[in-house]
């Protein structure tokens, strides 16, 4: 496991740097604690960190001080929590004059596929000379969860599909706004078009009918692993239906007896305690976002 790990770290160092659009996410770094980046599927959370790695280059840290691995290689598919260790052993073997000399700048991507990665973090943020950037799926990374596994030695930044700014980058478009009457049309245009295709990043470019089946495979991974095989929910088809069900009602009133009843009504049993928990567990995934009614009384 050593050599494969040594193998994949010199092709990282080797391989250029793919950075797309860049990001208008405002983030810091803070010395030892761990900079974690989560956000639904596909929005661009490992280009992001190429961005940030790139940024470093920039800034005059040499290349072999910048440790990436990509978790969900399939090389790497085994490796378990008492086996991270190696990952450093294969670096320092590689780099020994940076043991303990000079900032290692790691990077792991999508490392919740190692379970019970967390306490390894934790001892290199304070054992070792490094700086740790994590991405991972919601399926296993919830900002609460990480917060609470890494005991303060983290911060949790939220990347989300492009917005239309950035989506305005993305079709070279730099002027700043608001926009002078000139260029209004070009924006309004953008718009609209910016609409119908949403900010996923993979699917700019794409025919119409590619876009939608893009779309219904992020859809059915986010269902299906996020919420039914994450809260080993019994009732898929229940899922499916109330998924289907929030979607054709954006922004529209709802209320879990609403939800329940309408999930009755279609032959599916759920209790109203697990309709609300699915509705906590879409928001979880990024799926939506509720908006609740305000009332001024605490009672």
């Amino acid at each position: 496991m050593v050599e494969t790990i040594r193998r994949l770290i010199a092709d990282a160092e080797s391989e250029p740097l793919f950075t797309g659009v860049p990001r208008r996410l405002q983030c810091e770094t803070v010395r030892r604690k761990a900079f974690v980046c989560v956000g639904v599927r596909r929005c661009g959370k490992s280009t992001f960190l190429n961005q940030i790695m790139n940024g470093l280059l920039h800034s005059g840290v040499h290349r072999t001080n910048i440790l990436y691995l990509n978790f969900f290689d399939d090389r790497l598919h085994g490796l378990s929590a008492g086996q991270l260790d190696l990952i450093l052993e294969a670096f320092f073997s590689l780099h020994p004059e940076k043991k303990g000399g000079e900032t290692v700048h790691c990077f792991f991507d999508e490392i919740q596929t190692v379970r019970g990665w967390e306490p390894f973090v934790d001892r290199i943020l304070r054992t070792e000379r490094c700086e740790v950037y994590l991405t991972g799926s919601s399926t296993s990374m919830l900002s609460r969860e990480v917060a609470s596994q890494m005991r303060g030695r983290s911060l949790c930044w939220e990347l989300f599909p492009f917005s239309f700014r950035e989506f305005l980058d993305a079709r070279s478009f730099a002027k700043a706004m608001p926009v002078a009457s000139r260029d209004r049309l070009i924006v309004q245009n953008a718009f609209e078009e910016y609409w119908q295709r949403g900010g996923f990043p993979e699917v700019l470019d794409v025919s119409s009918s590619l876009r939608v089946r893009i779309h219904q495979e992020y859809l059915t991974a986010l269902l299906f692993r996020d919420v039914i095989e994450r809260h080993d929910v019994q009732h898929p088809a229940a899922v499916a239906d109330l998924a289907h069900r929030l979607l054709e009602n954006v922004a529209s009133l709802h209320s879990v007896n609403s939800l329940t009843g309408h999930l009755k009504a279609m032959g599916h049993a759920v209790p109203k305690m697990l309709v609300s928990s699915l509705v906590d567990w879409f928001e979880d995934a990024f799926f939506l976002f509720q908006v609740k009614l305000h009332h001024p009384s605490i009672t």
